[in-house]
Protein backbone atom coordinates (compact mmCIF):
# COMPACT_ATOMS: atom_id res chain seq x y z
CA UNK A 1 0.00 0.00 0.00
CA UNK A 2 1.46 3.60 -0.85
CA UNK A 3 0.19 6.78 1.57
CA UNK A 4 1.09 10.16 2.63
CA UNK A 5 3.42 9.55 5.78
CA UNK A 6 2.48 10.69 9.16
CA UNK A 7 4.51 12.09 11.89
CA UNK A 8 4.18 8.51 13.48
CA UNK A 9 6.17 7.28 10.51
CA UNK A 10 9.28 9.78 10.58
CA UNK A 11 11.33 7.70 12.59
CA UNK A 12 11.28 4.26 10.58
CA UNK A 13 11.76 6.30 7.77
CA UNK A 14 15.31 8.17 9.18
CA UNK A 15 16.27 4.62 9.85
CA UNK A 16 15.44 3.52 6.14
CA UNK A 17 17.43 6.84 4.77
CA UNK A 18 20.78 6.44 7.48
CA UNK A 19 20.73 2.81 6.83
CA UNK A 20 20.70 3.03 2.93
CA UNK A 21 23.15 6.08 2.94
CA UNK A 22 25.65 4.00 4.85
CA UNK A 23 25.40 0.87 2.42
CA UNK A 24 24.49 2.45 -0.85
CA UNK A 25 26.90 4.92 -0.18
CA UNK A 26 30.12 2.91 1.12
CA UNK A 27 33.27 3.64 -1.18
CA UNK A 28 31.22 7.21 -2.60
CA UNK A 29 31.15 9.23 0.32
CA UNK A 30 33.77 10.07 2.66
CA UNK A 31 33.73 7.09 5.47
CA UNK A 32 33.78 9.83 8.42
CA UNK A 33 30.86 11.39 6.89
CA UNK A 34 28.61 8.27 7.20
CA UNK A 35 30.06 7.18 10.31
CA UNK A 36 28.44 10.17 11.93
CA UNK A 37 25.05 9.17 10.33
CA UNK A 38 22.30 8.55 13.25
CA UNK A 39 18.41 8.34 13.43
CA UNK A 40 17.62 10.96 15.86
CA UNK A 41 19.62 13.59 13.73
CA UNK A 42 17.93 12.42 10.74
CA UNK A 43 14.31 11.81 12.50
CA UNK A 44 15.29 15.83 13.22
CA UNK A 45 15.99 17.04 10.06
CA UNK A 46 12.44 14.82 8.41
CA UNK A 47 10.33 16.44 11.04
CA UNK A 48 11.36 20.23 10.25
CA UNK A 49 10.48 19.31 6.73
CA UNK A 50 7.00 17.64 7.66
CA UNK A 51 4.94 20.53 7.28
CA UNK A 52 6.35 21.73 4.34
CA UNK A 53 6.55 19.16 1.93
CA UNK A 54 4.73 15.94 1.09
CA UNK A 55 6.04 12.49 1.02
CA UNK A 56 4.61 9.12 0.47
CA UNK A 57 5.35 5.70 2.04
CA UNK A 58 5.16 2.40 1.07
CA UNK A 59 3.98 -0.08 3.31
CA UNK A 60 3.64 -4.11 3.21
CA UNK A 61 2.80 -6.01 6.48
CA UNK A 62 2.69 -3.05 8.44
CA UNK A 63 6.11 -2.42 8.00
CA UNK A 64 7.52 0.79 6.25
CA UNK A 65 9.41 -0.18 3.35
CA UNK A 66 10.16 2.54 0.87
CA UNK A 67 9.57 6.48 0.90
CA UNK A 68 9.47 9.01 -1.45
CA UNK A 69 9.65 12.81 -0.94
CA UNK A 70 8.39 15.32 -4.36
CA UNK A 71 7.33 18.81 -4.81
CA UNK A 72 8.26 21.75 -6.79
CA UNK A 73 11.76 21.89 -8.40
CA UNK A 74 14.42 23.20 -5.86
CA UNK A 75 16.46 24.95 -8.43
CA UNK A 76 15.38 27.77 -10.94
CA UNK A 77 13.25 25.73 -13.33
CA UNK A 78 10.01 25.60 -11.59
CA UNK A 79 8.54 24.41 -14.34
CA UNK A 80 9.44 20.57 -13.64
CA UNK A 81 8.25 18.88 -10.56
CA UNK A 82 11.09 17.03 -8.45
CA UNK A 83 11.53 14.13 -6.61
CA UNK A 84 14.03 15.29 -3.84
CA UNK A 85 14.67 11.88 -2.20
CA UNK A 86 13.68 7.92 -3.01
CA UNK A 87 14.88 5.52 -0.37
CA UNK A 88 13.96 1.65 0.08
CA UNK A 89 14.85 -0.36 2.98
CA UNK A 90 18.27 -2.22 2.11
CA UNK A 91 16.76 -5.70 1.88
CA UNK A 92 13.72 -5.00 -0.70
CA UNK A 93 15.69 -3.40 -3.29
CA UNK A 94 14.78 -5.10 -6.73
CA UNK A 95 11.38 -5.90 -5.17
CA UNK A 96 9.67 -3.18 -7.15
CA UNK A 97 8.57 -0.53 -4.57
CA UNK A 98 11.00 2.04 -5.92
CA UNK A 99 9.45 1.92 -9.22
CA UNK A 100 5.85 1.95 -7.73
CA UNK A 101 6.84 5.01 -5.44
CA UNK A 102 8.56 6.92 -8.28
CA UNK A 103 5.81 6.39 -10.57
CA UNK A 104 2.88 7.79 -7.69
CA UNK A 105 4.50 10.81 -7.00
CA UNK A 106 5.37 11.39 -10.78
CA UNK A 107 1.67 10.75 -11.34
CA UNK A 108 1.16 13.34 -8.42
CA UNK A 109 3.34 15.93 -9.86
CA UNK A 110 1.09 15.67 -13.21
CA UNK A 111 -1.95 16.15 -10.98
CA UNK A 112 -0.20 19.54 -10.12
CA UNK A 113 0.57 20.73 -12.95
CA UNK A 114 3.79 19.72 -14.23
CA UNK A 115 4.88 18.32 -17.20
CA UNK A 116 8.26 16.68 -16.53
CA UNK A 117 9.92 16.14 -13.49
CA UNK A 118 13.88 15.46 -12.40
CA UNK A 119 15.78 13.39 -10.09
CA UNK A 120 18.74 14.14 -9.08
CA UNK A 121 22.04 11.48 -7.63
CA UNK A 122 25.59 10.95 -6.98
CA UNK A 123 27.18 10.36 -10.43
CA UNK A 124 29.37 7.59 -8.45
CA UNK A 125 26.15 5.57 -7.65
CA UNK A 126 25.73 3.63 -10.35
CA UNK A 127 23.14 1.41 -8.78
CA UNK A 128 20.19 4.41 -8.63
CA UNK A 129 21.52 5.59 -11.90
CA UNK A 130 20.36 2.18 -13.53
CA UNK A 131 17.63 2.22 -11.93
CA UNK A 132 16.57 5.81 -12.85
CA UNK A 133 17.70 5.32 -16.53
CA UNK A 134 15.52 1.87 -16.53
CA UNK A 135 12.35 3.58 -15.16
CA UNK A 136 12.80 6.58 -18.33
CA UNK A 137 14.93 9.08 -16.85
CA UNK A 138 17.11 11.02 -19.45
CA UNK A 139 20.49 12.18 -18.05
CA UNK A 140 19.65 16.31 -18.38
CA UNK A 141 22.78 17.65 -16.48
CA UNK A 142 25.21 17.76 -14.24
CA UNK A 143 26.48 19.72 -10.83
CA UNK A 144 28.82 19.40 -7.52
CA UNK A 145 27.63 19.32 -3.92
CA UNK A 146 29.08 19.63 -1.15
CA UNK A 147 28.33 16.82 1.54
CA UNK A 148 30.07 16.67 4.87
CA UNK A 149 33.36 18.59 4.18
CA UNK A 150 33.94 17.57 0.45
CA UNK A 151 31.97 18.51 -2.66
CA UNK A 152 30.96 15.51 -4.98
CA UNK A 153 29.50 15.09 -8.25
CA UNK A 154 26.12 14.63 -9.04
CA UNK A 155 23.88 13.73 -12.21
CA UNK A 156 20.59 14.98 -13.05
CA UNK A 157 17.67 12.74 -14.77
CA UNK A 158 14.82 14.44 -16.30
CA UNK A 159 11.23 12.22 -17.02
CA UNK A 160 8.44 13.51 -19.18
CA UNK A 161 5.18 13.13 -17.20
CA UNK A 162 2.90 11.10 -19.47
Amino acid sequence: MIRYYEEKDIYEVAKIIVDDWKIAYKGIIDSRYLENLNYEDRAKRIKEKYSKQKALVYIENDEIKGYCRFGENRGDEKEYGEIYALYIKYGERNSGIGKKLSKKAMEILKERGYEEAVIWCLKDNKNARIFYERIGGELFKERKIPIGDKEYDEVCYKYKLL
